[in-house]
């Protein structure tokens, strides 16, 4: 065999290795079965070109390109600079709709990051292959750990500034909680007490009393008797002590009111 023709041999089954690693890889795809959906986002929290992406927990796709757009802007005008472009397989793009939600989650502790989508309702409109749609930003791990020791810090000054009040302001709660006990302690006994049972009873039978009176006052025949008893007062106002004796005993009540 002459070496051009070896040559040639050579080149088309290295070509051909290269074709079947990239397939393999995933990185040329002449039948692919996925459709591309972008996600903006201002911090991806360390989420890699390759990283899994899953819906319902089920791996679907993967980040296909990372890109840094510092003039990006979504439709509502806000900023975002990131810009995450993601494989989806066809067979789980129907549950991807406008209400869904883009989240970038650690699977386990320490395990590699992903991308989770939610699916959205069956009502919400779908979504068409290539859209842009904003991610929802992780939490920025550094900074609360930052804030949490700043946090920390200041409660630590503040009761080393404040130590002598917190002592008293514990102290003042203590005695106030001891007094609140002895005054209950006292209210136990003071209930126990046949004089004090004695007295509430007479209490509340004025009390009764006093209602059923203050009811009949409040009837037809209560109020005909106060017009009445306001009447004679009224006529023995201006009479004097013989005038009224001789009203009372002579003439008759009676007699004035009807």
């Amino acid at each position: 065999m002459k070496s051009p023709t070896k040559v040639g041999i050579l080149f088309v089954v290295t070509l051909l290795l290269i074709i079947g690693f990239a397939l393999a890889l995933g990185a040329i795809q002449p039948f692919s079965n996925t459709n591309e959906l972008k996600v903006a986002y201002n911090f991806a929290g360390g989420i890699e070109v390759g990283s899994p992406v899953r819906v319902m927990g089920i791996k679907v796709g993967k980040v296909r390109e990372i890109e840094f757009v510092p003039d990006q802007k979504m439709p509502n005008g806000e900023e975002v600079k990131l810009l995450i472009t993601v494989t989806i397989d066809k067979k789980a793009w129907p549950t991807v709709r406008k209400d869904s939600q883009y989240f970038i989650n650690l699977a386990g502790v320490i395990g590699e990051k992903f991308l989770e989508i939610t699916p959205g309702s069956t009502a919400a409109e779908e979504l068409k292959p290539g859209q842009l749609v904003r991610g929802e930003d992780p939490p920025r791990i550094d900074q609360l750990i930052s804030q949490s020791y700043s946090l920390a810090g200041k409660v630590i000054d503040f009761v080393n500034r404040n130590e002598g009040s917190i002592v008293e302001t514990i102290d003042t709660m203590n005695k106030l909680v001891t007094n609140l006990n002895k005054a209950l302690k006292q209210i136990d006994q003071t209930t126990k007490d046949q004089d004090i049972h004695k007295l509430i009873r007479d209490i509340s039978t004025i009390t009764s009393n006093t209602a059923f009176f203050t009811e009949k006052m409040r009837s037809p025949e209560g109020q005909k008797t106060l017009v009445l008893i306001n009447e004679l007062i009224r006529r023995l106002e201006p009479l004097d002590a013989e005038a009224i004796k001789k009203f009372l005993q002579t003439e008759g009540i009676r007699a004035h009111l009807f």
